[in-house]
């Protein structure tokens, strides 16, 4: 984080907005990239047409301590790739919904 002239850490602008912290995430290499590219053929990996221009997913999010390694990496078309985090935040949403609707219901046997 950004010191003053005093030492003390900075952690809003002028206009009061909160600094962003400096991401720990891990860089993708270019080699990573392209060793996974490579093997998937140039190929998306869900709709497996050529990728002219290609994003690299995390199949474990770095969020869930996911690591940027080639095994974890797949390329897709930016449009798969959209349709993967649109179905993973509905399969989530799902998930919390059950276990909340689950939790809320018992029997009651007379």
């Amino acid at each position: 984080m950004a010191k003053d002239m005093f030492g003390n850490t900075i952690t809003h602008d002028i206009y009061g907005n909160p600094l962003k912290k400096k991401s720990t995430r891990q860089p993708v290499a270019r080699n990573q990239k392209n060793l996974v590219r490579i093997k998937q053929k140039g190929r998306c990996k869900d709709c497996r047409k050529v990728l002219v221009v290609e994003e690299y997913h995390h199949v474990k999010h770095v969020a869930n301590n996911g690591k940027s390694t080639t095994e974890n990496l797949v390329a897709l078309c930016p449009e798969c790739h959209k349709k993967r985090h649109i179905k993973e935040a509905a399969q989530k949403l799902d998930k919390k919904r059950v276990a909340k609707k689950s939790e809320g219901n018992f029997l009651l046997i007379l």
